[in-house]
C-alpha cells in the first residue's frame, strides 16, 4: 500500500514539473469538430512536439487560423492529422469537397505541412476550409484526455 501511494506521489510529482516547464500542456476543447472523440469542455493533455514526430491518425493542438470564421474557437483549435509531408490527400478529401472548400485533388503534401481535420466534418473548419497548415503553428501532440471521470464516454 505504501509503495501505491510513493509511486502515486512521484508520478504526480514529475507530472507537476513537466507541466511547469511548459513540456507538457493542458489546453481546453471548444466546441464539437472533434466529437465523438472529444467533446466540448473536456480537457486534453498535449506534449511540445516537433513537426517531425507529428504521424498520421495523431491528435494536434494547432493556433488557430486567422480568420474571423473561427475567432471564437480561443488561441487553439484541436485536429487529426489526416496527412503529413509528402503523403497524398486521402481520397474522402478529394472526393468529398463542397463549394466553399478547397479542392485537393491529387495533392500531395507539401514539406513542413499538415492536412488536419475535424473527426465530425459536419461541424469542422479545417484543412478543407483553410488549406495546409504549417510547421510553427503547432503546439504539439494530445497525449491524453483529461475528462472527468463522471463524464467518461465509451
Amino acid at each position: 500500500m505504501l509503495r501505491r501511494v510513493v509511486a502515486g506521489v512521484g508520478a504526480l510529482a514529475l507530472l507537476v514539473l513537466l507541466v511547469r516547464v511548459r513540456r507538457l500542456v493542458v489546453v481546453d476543447v471548444r466546441g464539437p469538430s472533434m466529437e465523438p472523440a472529444l467533446y466540448d469542455g473536456d480537457r486534453v493533455l498535449v506534449r511540445r512536439a516537433p513537426l517531425t514526430a507529428l504521424r498520421t491518425g495523431d491528435l494536434v493542438v494547432v493556433a488557430r487560423p486567422h480568420s474571423p470564421e473561427f475567432a471564437a474557437a480561443g488561441a487553439w483549435v484541436i485536429k487529426r492529422v489526416a496527412a503529413t509531408a509528402g503523403e497524398r490527400v486521402p481520397p474522402v478529401i478529394r472526393d468529398s469537397w463542397a463549394e466553399n472548400e478547397i479542392n485537393f485533388a491529387g495533392e500531395v503534401v507539401p514539406e513542413g505541412r499538415l492536412l488536419l481535420l475535424g473527426d465530425n466534418a459536419a461541424r469542422s473548419g479545417d484543412s478543407r476550409h483553410w488549406g495546409f497548415t504549417t510547421g510553427d503553428a503547432v503546439l504539439g501532440v494530445v497525449t491524453r484526455s483529461l475528462r472527468p471521470q463522471a463524464r467518461s464516454r465509451t
